[in-house]
């Protein structure tokens, strides 16, 4: 299935309730997700990207765990991969995250 197809299909129309609205929202905002998701997973594929561990993602930034978990659940770094419950970032959005969270 196309990435694309998962963005069709959803549109707010002025007749609709206020749950509706507020459930459709939060629809467009996972299928705008589900799309970042499926371009890192096409350029994982495409390129030869270097994965970091979320140990080293820990000690390079100067975070804890439970930081890392709240940073990833509101959109600061996403999991490039995940295999045998480890959760893998990409080094360039390792550097990213560590520039903005320590204002370098």
């Amino acid at each position: 299935m196309r990435k694309n197809q998962y963005l069709r299909g959803f549109s707010i129309s002025p007749g609709q309730s206020h749950a509706h609205k507020l459930i459709l929202l939060e629809l467009l905002a996972v299928k705008r997700q589900l799309a970042n998701y499926l371009a890192l997973r096409e350029q994982l594929e495409a390129d030869n990207v270097i994965l970091r561990d979320a140990e080293y993602v820990k000690a390079h930034v100067g975070i804890s765990t439970e930081t890392l978990y709240r940073l990833q659940r509101d959109g600061y770094i996403c999991v490039a991969k995940r295999e045998r419950n480890k959760r893998y970032y990409r080094d360039v959005d390792v550097d990213r995250l560590r520039n903005s969270y320590r204002g370098l």
